[in-house]
Formats: structure tokens, sequence, C-alpha cells
């Protein structure tokens, strides 16, 4: 039996970075994973925090292109996709009907003293365009479940800057042709073509998986990285804001071509501020070791967390029902966001663009800013876990009230119940980010980002295929159906704070400790 030290490895390999990779040959030539774990943890404290400038421009630069991009996907994909893929079916499929089809005007539908044709084509409408929208879902969704696996893994090797900049080059590229092919009224499917180009470069889902991987090479493990990932999870809020609260005006003003440019040029500054100004983040004395690993092994680790606790006694559980809250909650966040849309603008709401957008920009306010700013200050009197009790509680109650909803304002009191919404994200990324060593952080946040992806496509997938299904019978079925999924998150997130009440927090933070290699087991 051989007992080795994580310290002793660490202290043989701090003289320089040739040192280190001499010292860490005879441990990389076997392809034993006790070894190549015992080697990559061996860099646990060779990680360290940037100073206080330097912290500030890697937070500051990070945050302000994904508040851009983020403006620019809520315009395009929220506003101007629902909305043109509905209004492309009016006009080109009903357009002989009394129908408004100019996206200009307030409303395609009116609430009251509709005949039962119109009724009936609105609800074939509502069918077509939620089907179509499917597909759209899948193409931008199913590319990144594998390339989301592989980018955010690669980056613990190659480090977290080319996988940030090649999703947001790809959304620039797919922008540009969404331009192109809405201004042309191209036939609809070509927008599934232009989807997956941005979802063959890792799309939104990637990018944040390996931005989450950087908010850990500069943080240290505890309540600061949370902080940290609230902070990037509140910009991503306020670009939302800003886009839901533009996308109705610039629809209704300007037409879906000049609003998809107006997305199109934040993008393109996204991908120069990124490109230009954000430093790397991982130390090179880990990517130099991580180069020596096998890819295989990289991969096979993202399955580690949740088969084994080789991270520490009863890691294993928890890390399983830490990312079952996530696929929980993010099924219903993304399941309702395309049927949200296609509900609202038909009847008895028929909201037009500029309502849609008010109500997206509450739903941000509350959930990425009231909520966040609240879980900040609910953390210095609760535990963190207790404050995602009362996130999940929230979304959850937020789903039953927007399945009965039949009046305008009884559906804008749906995001004020919701506020909760957008805390479990970071509290549930923090919590399995502390159990974790610095360098899996990349390996983690790869599985969490594909769990994500998949989450998006059957959310919604199984969202608008719901939708189409019971719109003519029961409208707000779809919601009653989410309401279901996310109660089972408040219950998983509740046995989760219970333990910690129990256990303690030392037990789920990560500790150097002596790792034991029997010769044998090999």
């Amino acid at each position: 039996m051989l007992v080795i030290n994580e310290k002793n490895v660490k202290s043989k390999s701090t003289d320089n970075d040739e040192t280190k990779i001499t010292d860490s040959t005879h441990l990389l030539h076997s392809e034993d994973t006790e070894t190549v774990r015992l080697l990559g943890e061996s860099t646990q404290d060779t990680v360290k925090s940037p100073g206080p400038r330097h912290f500030f421009r890697h937070s500051f630069v990070l945050s302000l292109g994904i508040f851009l991009l983020v403006i620019a996907f809520t315009i395009t994909q929220h506003g101007v996709l629902n909305q043109y893929v509905y209004f492309y079916f009016h006009k080109h499929y009903f357009g002989n009907l009394s129908f408004q089809v100019n996206p200009t005007e307030k409303s395609y539908c009116k609430a009251n003293n509709v005949s039962s044709d119109i009724t009936e084509a609105e609800n074939k409408i509502q069918v077509l365009a939620s089907q179509f929208l499917i597909y759209t879902s899948l193409a931008l969704f199913i590319p990144p479940v594998l390339g989301n696996l592989f980018f955010a893994t690669l980056s613990d090797t190659y480090g977290r800057k080319p996988f940030i900049v090649l999703p947001i080059a790809g959304a620039f590229l797919r922008y540009v042709l969404f331009v192109i092919g809405i201004h042309y009224e191209v036939n609809l499917y070509w927008l599934i073509v232009f989807l997956l180009v941005e979802g063959a470069t890792g799309g939104l889902f990637s990018l944040l998986s390996v931005a989450l991987s950087y908010v850990a090479d500069i943080t240290e493990p505890g309540d600061n990285r949370v902080f940290l990932l609230v902070i990037i999870e509140v910009c991503a809020g306020v670009g939302g804001l800003v886009g839901s609260l533009s996308s109705g005006y610039l629809i209704r003003a300007l037409g879906f071509t000049i609003s998809t440019l107006i997305s199109t040029i934040c993008v393109f500054l996204s991908v120069l501020i990124i490109g230009l100004f954000l430093p790397e983040s991982l130390p090179h004395e880990v990517k130099l070791i991580s180069k020596r690993l096998q890819i295989c092994d990289k991969l096979k680790g993202v399955t580690t967390f949740y088969t084994s606790n080789r991270y520490g006694k009863g890691t294993q559980w928890r890390y399983v029902f830490s990312i079952l809250v996530g696929i929980c909650v993010q099924l219903g966040l993304q399941g309702k966001a395309s049927v949200e849309t296609l509900y609202q603008l038909n009847a008895p709401f028929c909201w037009d663009s500029v309502l849609i957008g008010w109500f997206i920009a509450i739903r941000i306010t509350f959930a990425y800013i009231v909520g966040l700013v609240l879980l900040r200050l609910l953390q210095r009197c609760i535990s963190i876990e207790f404050c995602g009790v009362i996130g999940a509680a929230s979304h959850a109650s937020s789903f039953f009230l927007e399945a009965f909803a039949e009046k305008s304002f009884e559906m804008f009191f749906v995001p004020v119940v919701g506020f909760g919404s957008a805390m479990i994200g970071p509290i549930m990324k923090g919590f399995m980010s502390k159990m974790t060593p610095a360098d899996k952080q990349g390996t983690l946040f790869a599985g969490i980002g594909m769990a994500d992806s998949l989450c998006n496509i059957i959310g919604i997938t199984v969202g608008n295929a719901v939708y189409s299904a019971t719109v003519a019978k029961m409208r707000g079925f779809v919601f009653l159906m989410f309401a279901g999924i996310s109660t089972v998150a408040v219950i998983l997130i509740f046995i989760l704070w219970l333990a910690g009440r129990i256990g303690g927090s030392k037990d789920m933070t990560y500790t150097e400790k002596e790792i034991v290699v029997d010769p044998e087991e090999k």
C-alpha cells in the first residue's frame, strides 16, 4: 500500500513548469484513475485568485460581454423569432382572413367578439407555430450537448478564453444570416439551418459553462464564489431586461429585420470586447499538467461526481440531488419560454409585442434583480440551502398562478410571485463547486452545461408539444405540468438543506486530504 500526500507532490512541482512535468512523468504513464486524480488534485493550492485590480478587470470584461450577448439573445430569440414565426404563419397560411399581419400593429387577435372561424384559425396558427418552434430549439440546442461536454472539459487544458470566444463568434454568424433571411422572407425552414450554425459552435450554454469555470478560477470556494455567480446572473438578467424592454418597441417601430440587425451589432461588440480585453484565467502550470492527461479520462470525470464519493463522504448523493434540482428548474424555465409568448398572443390576452416585452422585463426584474439581491440579504441570516428552498417554492408557485390566469393583471402577477426563480441556479452551482477540487471545475461545469442543454431541448420540445395538443381544451395545462416538476425541486432542495443542518458545512466543502493508492487495485 502506497500513501502519497498531495502537499508533497505539490512541493516537488513548484520550481518551474519544466520541473513539474519532469517530476510528474512517472505518475502520468499509468492509466490508473487514482494516479490521474492524484496528479490533478496536486494543483489544488497552485490556483491563486488574482489581486483586486485584476479581479475587477476579469469580472467586468466577462460580465460586459455576457450582458451584450444576452441583450441580443433576448431581442432575437424571445422577441423576434417567436413573433416572426407567428407573423409568418398568419401571412402565408391565413392571409385571406381578417387578421392584422403587420408587426407594427398592436395585436394579432381580438379578445372579445371573435367569430368561431377566426378562433379556430388562431388555434391552428398556435399549433403550427408551436410545432415549428420545437424544430428551432432542436437545431439550436442539440449540437451543444456534446460540444458543451468537449469545450468546457478541454478548457481545463487549453484555457478558458478560446472556448468563451468561439460560441460568441458562432452566434454572430447566425445573427448575420438571420438578418438576411428575415429581410428577404426566405422559407421559414432556412432559419433552422442558421440556428444549426450557432449550435455547432457551442451556443449560449457552452459559453456559460466555460464562463462558470472562469469564475471558479478567479475565486476561492465559498460564499464569495456564489456571490460572483450571482453577479454574473444579475448582469445576464439586466441584459435580458434591456433586451425585453426594447424588443417590443423595436419590433413595433422598426420591424423584424432592423431589430435583428441591432442584436447582431451587440454580439459583434461582445466578441470584440472579450476577444481583446479578457485575460486568460487558467494558471499556466495547470494547463501544462493537464495536457498530459488523457482526454478520455477527463471526459469520464464528468460522471465521476454522480457515481462515486471520490471527493468526500456523502458527496455523491449531494451532487445527484443538486443536478436534479437544476434539471427540474431548467425544464420549467426553458419549456415555458416560447410557449408563454404564444399563450399571450392568443385570446383572451391578445397582447402585442410591447406588452410581451414589458412582461419579460418584469419577470427579469423580479427574478434577476429583486430575487438575487434578496438572496444576498438572506445569506446574512439563513443558510444558502434554505435560500434555495424559498426560491424553488416561489418558482413552483408562479406556474400554478400562470395556469389559471384569465386577465392581463393576473398574468403580470406571475413574475412577481416567481421572484425566486433565478436564485436556484447560482445556489446549486455554487454548492456543487464548493465540493469540487479547483482543477475539476471545468469538468463539473461541463456536465452541468450538458444537463442544461438537454433540459433546453426536452423542456422546449415537451412544452410546445403539450401546449399544441392541449391549447384548444385547456390552455394552461402545460404550466400545471411544469408546476408539478418544480415541486419535485422544492422537495429535493429541502432534503439538501436538512442534511446540511444535520451534518454541518464541513461535510459539503472539498478539503485536501491524503489519497491512498493500492498497486494491487491496478
